[in-house]
């Protein structure tokens, strides 16, 4: 249902749904309100039933929707996506599907990938720039691996950083509260005083959009403080390479010798001088040196860690506080919390996504917790062992030549079109609209609502009118989905088959397996999304990389590297333990052939401080911030978004047991900004931006920053038995806060957009 992933048992009586609770048995297990909701969601009389067919132009508010057969509508589709690649080549056509964080989308992601890359269409939009990309590339380019889970089994002090488990994941929560109960200390940072904030030792109440000045500032305590640990810096971390001055390029032998290697890097060494880092006995992390290149000139260096002390120098938490609205002393007390009670382990999500330095930011706390020493190791952040399993997604069938006309890739050469090959909404709807580079002219969503989950909702539904064909795949009908085509009606993911390899979390979760059973007879002609990528793709004779649709085939080639098979995850609906163990310090383990540690799989084989890879792409390699304290008076105040456990994204305000608990769309605010504008308790008030307007109830929030605002994204639907409207996601008198959001690329490496920290006004209506 959600990123969540908890493990439930469902109650059924002749194949319909009655009711869902929490699996005890499973390591996973835990239910919210959204999961206990179920039998609504499936049974919803907004449920699309059968294939639908446009028969009006797209302009006319009514599509004059007409049902056909699924052969007739699968006949079609595959017709005028044909059609589309002969003429205008595989690249006009754009395949999307849901967030993997907010829905079920995780059971048909890879298939859908594989269809679009066999197809030969490299464009595959998600909102992966805004959700997880840059924590996990982040990590990458300082760790060389995806972020290591936060081990909460065993830690004893915990950072939760723009991200609230007990609303997003409650199987997460659920390890946090264990924790907490043994005694582990608890770091908060949030704009809003979430429940876990509340219960803190530490909340740190931060300006949104401020983060990455924030997590300077805490690198600066740990150096300033001498809260680091040294020893960790100089032998597993680029912080003692030197930086040239006049280039800002790690010194290489190279640089200084004829016949010098350019991936050997050089350090000054306490006892030798000027050695390469292998040879290294006592590298110096901090200082000036003036080093003699080859050609006779002189220039000065520093080590990467002297680098980056001084470029936090400026973000001391006393000076710092004039942009991120902490105290120094709440900063300090974070930082000698998390350095001192270890093994301390961190966990971060969209609120460090959602901003114009998305990618340094994260890259930021990556350091942070990288000088503190403890980087997998038990109770701190780990690369747990998870489920092996064969990639489905497809890469490998997309030529070279396609891979390249990625929309984007000219733009982000190191975003997310180039790894993992995701393109964003405002490349593709400029694409649409004016065929540069190219003409994109059909649409294939599954799941997908781009003009809820993505800024400028106006050039969106502009692009999707242009389109000459857009296939929908979903449970609903929504905003996006209006101007489709063709509708195909999905399964929930009550009434399918799926296999969940991996459920993430924790150590003992991610190499659980399952192959979930669908519990339930699918609504009236629902089928599953892969069924709907099997069967399109049978239509366009793309039979051989779908194993010649033979479902279990494929699943068994996804499990082979598990020595799982599909037989036995069929015999153990609940879910099977993979043959993996996890090793702590993998970076230390001796490798045979070299006899060398392994290090990490970054370009200097070290935690990367320095990034090398930014560097030579013309990127700051260090994390760097303007500091400015300028304020806007026009729109004075600043906004952000968070998450409400009643809903996940732009879905679920239609069925009753949800809306109940939050009838109305609202904005959180101070009562002193309240106040200062007339407002009250419930009122309709206008929230703006540059960008757009919106109309939402005020709710008072007296723990807010006065400055501060805070509303949750995602309204349209009505909710017709408790007799509640929906709002119109287009108009300023609407609720839609994608409004209030540009969808320009903001963030020069990821094309991440600004949804925290936005200037706004807000008056009453």
């Amino acid at each position: 249902m959600c990123t969540s992933r908890c493990g439930v048992v469902a109650t059924v009586e002749d194949g319909r749904l009655m009711q869902v609770n929490a699996d005890p048995d499973h390591p996973n297990g835990c239910i919210c309100v959204k999961g206990a909701a179920a039998p609504e969601i499936v049974y919803s009389p907004d449920r699309v039933l059968q294939p639908l067919v446009r028969t009006r132009p797209k302009g006319d508010p009514n599509p004059g929707w007409v049902q056909i057969t699924w052969e007739q509508a699968l006949n079609l589709a595959a017709l005028r996506l044909s059609d589309i690649k002969d003429n205008y080549g595989a690249e006009a056509v754009v395949f999307s599907r849901a967030t993997t964080a907010g829905s079920a989308a995780i059971d048909f992601d890879g298939w859908a990938q594989r269809l679009a890359n066999a197809f030969g269409s490299p464009n595959f939009l998600t909102s992966n720039h805004i959700c997880t990309w840059n924590r996990r590339v982040g990590s990458k380019y300082t760790y060389g691996s995806p972020m290591p889970l936060p081990d909460f089994d065993n830690t004893s002090c915990m950072l939760i950083w723009g991200v609230n488990p007990p609303a997003t994941s409650p199987a997460q929560a659920v390890r946090i509260s264990r924790a907490r109960n043994r005694g582990a200390k608890l770091v908060v940072i949030d704009p809003r005083k979430t429940s876990l904030a509340a219960k803190a030792d530490c909340w740190l109440r931060i300006r949104p959009g401020k983060d990455g000045e924030l997590a300077m500032a805490m690198i600066h305590v740990l150096i300033d403080e001498n809260l680091y640990d040294a020893e960790f810096v100089r032998q597993w971390t680029n912080g003692p390479f030197l930086v040239r001055d006049d280039n800002q390029h790690l010194l290489t032998a190279a640089d200084v010798r004829a016949n010098g290697e350019r991936n050997t890097w050089m350090v000054w060494d306490g006892h030798d001088g000027l050695v390469a880092h292998h040879k290294a006995n006592a590298p110096e992390i901090v200082g000036n040196f003036t080093i003699r290149l080859r050609d006779g000139s002189e220039v000065t260096c520093r080590p990467a860690f002297e680098a980056l002390k001084q470029a936090a120098a400026p973000f001391a938490p006393e000076r710092s506080k004039e942009i991120t609205s902490v105290a120094a002393a709440e900063v300090r007390k974070a930082v000698h919390l998390f350095a001192q009670e270890k093994p301390s382990s961190y966990c971060t999500w969209v609120g460090l996504e959602q901003d114009n330095d998305a990618l340094q930011t994260n890259r930021a706390v990556c350091i942070f917790y990288a000088l503190t020493g403890q980087y997998d190791q038990r109770g701190s952040n780990v690369l747990f062992a998870a489920t092996p399993t064969n990639s489905i997604n497809g890469r490998e069938l997309l030529s070279k030549e396609q891979a390249n006309l990625r929309l984007g890739l000219d733009k982000h050469p190191l975003g997310p079109p180039a790894d993992p090959g995701i393109v964003q909404a405002a490349q593709v709807y400029d694409a649409i609209l004016t065929e540069k580079p190219y003409p994109v002219k059909a649409m294939v969503l599954f799941g997908s609502d781009p003009l809820l989950g993505h800024g400028d909702p106006l050039l969106g539904k502009a692009a999707l009118e242009a389109l000459d064909f857009y296939l929908h795949v979903d449970t609903t009908i929504n905003p996006s989905a209006i101007f489709a085509d063709l509708i195909l009606p999905a399964t929930t993911c009550w009434e399918r088959e799926a296999l969940m390899p991996s459920f993430e979390i924790a150590e003992d979760t991610v190499n659980w397996a399952q192959l979930r059973p669908a519990v339930a007879n699918p609504v009236g002609e629902a089928r599953s999304e892969v069924e709907i990528v099997f069967a399109l793709a049978k239509r366009l004779e793309l039979e051989k990389p779908f194993f010649h649709g033979d479902n279990d085939s494929a699943l068994a080639y996804q499990l082979a590297p598990s020595g799982l098979t599909v037989e036995q995850l069929r015999a153990n609906p609940t879910g099977m333990r993979a043959a993996v163990k996890t090793r702590y310090k993998k970076h230390a383990e001796i490798e045979p052939a070299s006899e060398a540690p392994r290090g990490f799989a970054t370009p200097t084989g070290k935690i990367e401080v320095f990034s090398t890879t930014l560097s030579q792409a013309g990127y700051p390699a260090l994390p760097r911030f303007e500091f400015s304290t300028v304020m806007d008076n026009e729109y004075p105040l600043t906004l952000t978004f968070f998450r409400d456990i009643h809903f996940c994204d732009e879905q679920h305000r239609n069925i009753p047991r949800l809306r109940n608990a939050v009838p109305e769309p609202f904005v959180e605010l101070h009562p002193n900004t309240a106040g200062a504008r007339a407002i009250q308790q419930g009122d309709w008030v206008s929230v703006e931006t540059k960008t757009g307007k919106v109309r939402l109830r005020a709710k008072l929030n007296p723990s807010l920053h006065p400055e501060v605002v805070a509303t949750v994204y995602g309204w349209w639907q009505g909710c017709a038995k408790l007799q509640l409207s929906g709002h119109d996601p287009f108009s300023a008198t609407g609720a839609n806060t994608n409004l209030l959001v540009p969808n320009s690329d903001n963030d020069t490496q990821s094309a991440s957009v600004a949804h925290r920290g936005q200037r706004c006004r807000i008056n009453k209506i």
